[in-house]
């Protein structure tokens, strides 16, 4: 055939069957000329070549024609193969065409991480599975054990206190009684705060004259809030900075907080503007401001501070001396600000000898209305009268004073929480705590 090479007529290898000049093949056994050999080669050669190019003419011609299963134009669809049966893609009709109304197909995924899957709280939940939680004192924390009952309350009250406040807090210390311990408590709550928040926190002496938080405190100098008042122009400009304000300030290095003392020599009397300013610069760095009050009810700073307050803590001792002033003053309140009665903590702060039980009885009993009454145990160090070290009072009073933090910042939350799961844990936590 003409797909085959020839295997004869070749000029390289001439062939044993010649041809006559008439084109007739010789007889078998008959040598022909050798005068014809020459035209012989030559016409083989032609004929060779002649071959060839039919040959490639045929397969172009074969490679036109449709081959089974295929049709004639480049653009139609492959035919399936016996034995299966192909079936449209989703969205489309058998001739490949999207059908009207069907699914539309996926979009194309760049290429990278899907989206679905790039969540980096996977990979942080991942690397940081949840523990059992196991005590972290005495025995039990060396045997790996889990935590007793109070611990675990201890661990709910540290909890509570690191809640995060939307604003700024104010805490006013206040009893027109002078000595049931105002300025002991401010200096305690403000280091139980800073101790577990880690800072954030200043105590204020907001005493109209010669407060004795300086004395109860750490005081490397001796600067004032009449020293804060004098440089309000630079403390207000836009360009301050906490460090400018810092000047003013104490550092309490046990408790983590700071403290501003009040003035110690007569003179300009602290008005209503003047609180307000003080207030305005020391919210502007500190998320917690305690203030601690002065005996006089009637005075500006003591009144401002009273319109300020989020949260108010009366500390009295189980006297009568002590605690009828206490009860005078919330008599007091109750016309001028109702909505703060709601928000009250009672703390006993009884030194050697100072509790009547009688007195206690009887001012439990009244105040049960607030439903938030913490008892602060005798501590040597709080009774010797000098500076106050957090971590020199003993365990059971810093446990009282956490547990004091822990529901004044409760309170707190009612008023400086937006988060609603906050509110609730926080009222929650009072619930308890009154039951």
């Amino acid at each position: 055939s003409a797909s085959q090479p020839t295997s004869y007529g070749s000029a390289s290898q001439p062939t044993s069957y010649g041809r006559s000049d008439q084109g007739q093949a010789p007889q078998p056994g008959h040598q022909a000329p050798a005068h014809q050999f020459g035209q012989q080669a030559a016409r083989g050669a032609y004929l060779d070549a002649a071959a060839a190019e039919a040959a490639i003419g045929q397969v172009a011609d074969q490679g036109s024609q449709a081959q089974p299963g295929y049709g004639q134009h480049p653009q139609q669809t492959q035919q399936p193969q016996p034995g299966y049966d192909q079936q449209p893609q989703p969205g489309y009709d058998q001739q490949g065409q999207q059908a009207p109304g069907g699914p539309q197909p996926a979009a194309p995924q760049p290429l990278g991480i899907s989206p679905q899957s790039y969540s980096a709280n996977v990979l942080i939940n991942h690397l940081n599975p949840q523990t059992v939680d196991k005590s972290r004192r005495g025995l039990r924390g060396r045997l790996g054990l889990s935590p007793s009952a109070k611990e675990v309350a201890e661990h709910a009250d540290e909890a509570a206190v690191r809640t995060p406040f939307d604003r700024p807090v104010t805490i006013m210390i206040a009893n027109p009684k002078g000595g049931v311990g105002k300025t002991p408590t401010a200096l305690m709550l403000a280091a139980a705060f800073g101790v577990v928040r880690g800072g954030g926190v200043c105590a204020w002496d907001n005493n109209e004259l010669r407060g004795t938080m300086p004395d109860r405190s750490l005081s490397p100098h001796r600067r004032t809030v009449r020293d804060l008042l004098s440089a309000r122009d630079t403390l207000q400009a836009g360009n301050s900075q906490f460090t400018d304000l810092a000047y003013f300030l104490n550092h309490q290095t046990s408790g983590k907080f700071h403290t501003l003392g009040s003035a110690q020599t007569s003179g300009h009397v602290i008005s209503k503007s003047d609180f307000e300013e003080i207030h305005d610069l020391l919210t502007r760095y500190f998320q917690i401001v305690v203030v601690d009050t002065g005996n006089n009810e009637a005075s500006p700073n003591w009144l401002a501070a009273a319109h300020s307050a989020d949260c108010l803590v009366v500390p009295t001792k189980w006297r009568k001396d002590s605690l009828v002033p206490a009860v005078r003053m919330l008599e007091t309140l109750q016309q001028e600000r109702p909505e703060l009665l709601k928000r009250t903590v009672v703390v006993a702060t009884n030194g050697p000898m100072d509790s009547q039980d009688d007195v206690r009885k009887s001012g439990a009993q009244w105040f049960g209305g607030i439903d938030h009454i913490v008892e602060i145990p005798t501590d040597p160090h709080v009774a010797e009268g000098g500076v106050i070290e957090y971590t020199k009072l003993r365990p059971r009073t810093r446990r009282e004073m956490l547990r004091l933090a822990s529901q004044v910042s409760s309170i707190l939350a009612s008023v400086a929480a937006k988060d609603p799961r906050v509110q609730e844990a926080a009222a929650a936590r009072l619930q308890q705590s009154s039951s």
